[in-house]
């Protein structure tokens, strides 16, 4: 299958020097194209060497690379309502679309406005709250940490 000695060819029939229609442009390139464009070809080298069945296995392992990499479903979502400063906030995250199972990874980040006070921000999952649908989880804000979002997201990378 190896075409890349010679390059694809597009091949189209001669146009007549006495074509020459006439009419509104649409009317001509309409006629344009049925009359030349639709009766032209791709010649790509070596196609013919290619069996049935290997196009078919082709056509199987791209749709199921396709599969796996729709079973990833990534999802990301951002949280702007945190609890007051000094408090340890519970945070809902419900999915736009179900996840296929909840075997997937979180990740969460934390924006600040400035440099924020605390070396790092902690986030505890809620036992038992990750679902195909979403999870909840905690999150200690200290009272000058200038975080001003959350930004969650979501894959299903054990599909990978």
């Amino acid at each position: 299958m190896n075409n890349q000695s010679s390059p694809a060819q597009l091949l189209f029939p001669t146009i007549p020097a006495n074509y020459c229609p006439e009419g509104k442009w649409s009317d001509i390139l309409n006629s344009f194209i049925q009359l030349y464009l639709n009766n032209g070809t791709v010649n790509i080298p070596f196609l013919n060497q290619v069996s049935p069945q290997q196009i078919t296995e082709l056509q199987q392992s791209l749709l199921t690379i396709q599969n796996t990499l729709d079973a990833v479903t990534p999802q990301t979502g951002t949280i702007t309502s945190l609890a007051s400063a000094g408090t340890l906030g519970t945070y809902v995250v419900t999915f736009p679309t179900a996840m296929p199972d909840a075997n997937y990874t979180i990740n969460i980040s934390f924006v600040s406005t400035a440099t924020p006070t605390t070396a790092d921000m902690n986030w505890s999952l809620l036992s038992g709250s990750k679902t195909t649908t979403g999870f909840t989880f905690y999150s200690l804000r200290a009272s000058t940490d200038n975080v001003s979002q959350i930004i969650w997201s979501v894959a299903n990378i054990a599909a990978l």
